[in-house]
């Protein structure tokens, strides 16, 4: 049992190493050597270990381990195996010779017990080593070349086995050889990456999971993999193949590990997990392009485009000379069909590129298409110029917009079930604004099959989760969140609503848009061109008996009013606001007429937030910080200690970015006695920060830093986005 689990820890440390390690350098060739060397001898119990390398035209002698079983108590015998070691590690030989140049032309192990037949094998071994070889293992280091050899020489007598190694043990080496011949390759050519079918394989091992390596080893029900439609399953990564059950299924993925897929395709289709394959992204990617080619598309009759090729004809329209089947007046037309698919094309992409934003944006000779992806805008297309009007007019024309107001800014709404006939079910929040060069359009992606995120899981610390939780739970009151577009505070609002959303509360929302339909909730959409704003929203909600009140955002003195009033007349109300922190929300609302004493009486608490990106679980490098980095980490924790970076070459899991996800950190100022002094007498905000952190209340920057500790982010993206405290 103890070497069993001694081969899973091992198996587990190299397999780890081999797909979340990017590129190893060099520098970690002699750690990674040291931990196959001991691991195997101590999972083998073998009394003899050589790691051998090729260079060149030699194999050179890269580890050498002797038991001390083979000495004993005798001195002077411990001296002379210390001394042969050292002797050996100094010595090349020649590519070919012997059994372990045997094993490097062939690629094949060579495995000998001491029976009659290789008695005089043994023999001649023992004069060389200088004691009785009993079992000899010999396996190669290969990937797509074999680049050295591992040699077992006799188990320990402990073992009870006589000396001799078994065909368990010889499965055991080859494995490990496997793994550790990956990781050495990739340390001496950088050039030399892990295939999709060698990372699938490997994660298959590590996760104890089935690996399916091709597609006639599964059998896919059709039907199930159509009703849950393309959309999730590319955004996922996760490929059903199999209903075992009315309400849980069998998939395909290329990590078992990421449980936030796993959640995000049980939330989006209702069904869960229960048996989970292995499968490379190529086989799953085969497989979604297989079951998909024939999918329509609304508003033409053509089959599943893929953007690049959309943007291509598109390009050639401008630059051919007019020859070709796409006219470039065709391409300025919202109606025509290359301006349809780029629009639908670019709407898609960017849902299952699981980003945030779509910019359109016209510069002086080109269109940039860009997505807003875990905080970050990234460039995806650049097209002629001439497409602009094309594509704007076509947007505008989705979501009811004044097609020949260019002048103005315009909101609307698209609803792109009606376009497209992909399982796509989102909902995009539309901006247009004209710009120097021409309208700029951008659409927050609103994904209605998304639901919210329990508290436990927006990143809110141990203690500001306790305070947040008795703050939601008072009778009546204000309840503020405040940071910039983009921040979470909608997320934030919506969970806390799903906590006390019982029978016996009787929750309204007033909401321009709403982002997420919650059971159980009476939800409002605002309309300003029929007058449906807020402060109406709001007067006709306290007359409809509510506990609860959501009020979107408060943007005006009449909102703020109401809002303060409904607050102060029985009722809980939870608000957004534009404001960078807490203290500084109390003199936002006191620009817009409230009244000082009406905030004090009225203010529960207020919470300021961020979302940070998270670093990389995978590939996330611990350092010391010393410096500067230090001193803030001091300064704001009073603490220091290892944290992490992200890795600048970022991990497949990652993109490469060093980063996936995003980790909310909070400032919660909570109404006292003696902030309610404070806010009457219309202190500075520094004064409100100051009464605020007296109490209780961690900064932004000291939540950031504290997320830093555990793990989570980086001290560049912590300061990316708040900056140290000025006040102590």
């Amino acid at each position: 049992m103890a070497s069993a689990s001694l081969a899973n820890t091992l198996r587990r440390s190299l397999l780890i190493k081999v797909i979340s390690k990017p590129a190893p350098s060099r520098e970690d060739m002699a750690s990674v050597i040291e931990l196959t060397a001991s691991k195997i001898v101590e999972a083998l119990q073998a009394q003899s270990m050589t790691l051998y390398l090729v260079e060149g035209n030699d194999i050179v002698f890269k580890h050498v381990y002797y038991s001390p079983s083979l000495w004993g108590g005798d001195k002077a015998r411990e001296t002379k195996f210390k001394e042969t070691a050292a002797k050996l590690l100094t010595l090349k030989l020649p590519v070919g010779q012997g059994i372990v140049g045997k094993v490097i032309a062939t690629g094949e192990p060579v495995f000998f017990r001491n029976s009659a037949t290789q008695a005089p094998m043994m023999l001649s071994m023992a004069q060389t080593t200088g004691f009785d070889v009993r079992s000899m293992l010999t396996v190669p280091l290969k990937t797509n070349v074999v680049i050295g050899a591992i040699q077992l020489l006799n188990k320990e007598p402990s073992a009870d086995t006589n000396c001799q190694f078994s065909d368990q043990d010889l499965s055991l080496l080859q494995e490990v050889a496997e793994y550790s011949a990956s990781l050495l390759q990739r340390m001496q050519d950088p050039k030399h990456q892990l295939g999709a079918d060698d990372t699938a394989k490997f994660i298959a091992r590590l996760t104890n999971h089935p690996l399916v390596t091709k597609a006639e080893e599964i059998v896919i029900e059709d039907l199930l993999v159509e009703s849950i439609g393309d959309a999730i399953i590319r955004r996922e990564g996760i490929f059903p193949f199999k209903r075992l059950s009315p309400n849980s299924v069998a998939v395909l993925m290329t990590n078992p590990l990421d449980y936030a897929k796993r959640e995000a395709f049980q939330q989006a289709t209702e069904l869960i997990i229960e048996d989970i394959h292995v499968a490379s992204a190529t086989l799953i990617e085969a497989l979604v392009k297989k079951h998909f080619k024939n999918d329509a598309k609304a508003g033409s009759g053509e089959g599943d485009i893929d953007i690049s090729k959309v943007a291509d004809v598109i390009t050639s329209a401008y630059t051919s000379d007019g020859s070709g089947e796409v006219s470039a007046a065709d391409l300025e037309n919202e109606d025509s069909a290359p301006v349809i698919q780029l629009t639908n094309r670019i709407i898609e992409d960017a849902y299952i590129c699981g980003a945030s934003d779509i910019h359109i944006e016209p510069m002086e000779k080109d269109l940039v298409i860009r997505y807003r992806i875990d905080g970050l805008c990234q460039e995806k297309l650049r097209l002629p110029k001439q497409v602009a009007n094309g594509l704007i007019t076509r947007l505008k024309i989705m979501c009811n917009l004044d097609i020949a107001e260019r002048r103005l800014p315009q909101d609307g709404r698209i609803v792109f079930k009606k376009y497209t006939k992909k399982n796509i079910d989102i909902d995009l929040r539309v901006a247009t604004g004209p710009m120097n060069h021409g309208e700029k359009v951008v659409m927050r992606i609103l994904d209605k099959t998304k639901s919210t995120l329990p508290l436990p899981a927006l990143g809110f610390s141990d203690e500001n989760l306790a305070r947040y939780r008795e703050c939601i739970r008072q009778p009546y009151g204000m309840i503020l969140h405040c940071g910039p577009t983009g921040s979470g505070k909608s997320m934030t609002l919506y969970s806390a609503l799903g906590e006390v959303n019982t029978p016996d509360v009787n929750i309204q929302t007033a909401e321009d848009p709403i982002e997420y339909t919650l059971a159980g909730i009476n939800q409002m959409q605002m309309s300003r061109a029929i007058g449906l704003t807020f402060a109406r929203a709001l007067r006709c909600y306290l007359r409809m008996d509510p506990d609860i009140i959501l009020v979107g955002e408060i943007r005006d003195e009449e909102t703020a009013q109401i809002a303060v009033e409904a607050a102060l007349t029985g009722h809980l109300l939870v608000s957004t606001l534009h404001t960078n922190d807490a203290p500084s929300t109390i003199a936002r609302i006191g620009e817009m007429g409230v009244e000082p004493f009406n905030i004090s009486a009225s203010l529960v608490c207020v919470c300021a937030q961020r979302l940070l990106r998270r670093v990389c679980k995978n590939c996330k490098q611990p350092y010391e910080p010393a410096g500067r980095e230090k001193e803030i980490m001091e300064k704001a924790l009073g603490w220091s200690g290892q944290i992490f970076k992200a890795n600048p070459q970022g991990c497949p899991l990652c993109n490469g970015t060093g980063y996936k996800g995003r980790v909310g950190i909070h400032e919660l100022m909570i109404n006292n006695e003696e902030l309610t002094e404070g806010i009457n007498k219309e202190v500075e905000v520094a004064v409100l920060k100051r009464i605020a952190m007296k109490n209780g209340m961690k900064t932004l920057h000291q939540d950031s830093m504290l997320k830093v500790k555990m793990g989570l982010t980086t001290i560049e993206e912590s300061l990316s986005n708040v900056p140290p405290d000025l006040i102590t």
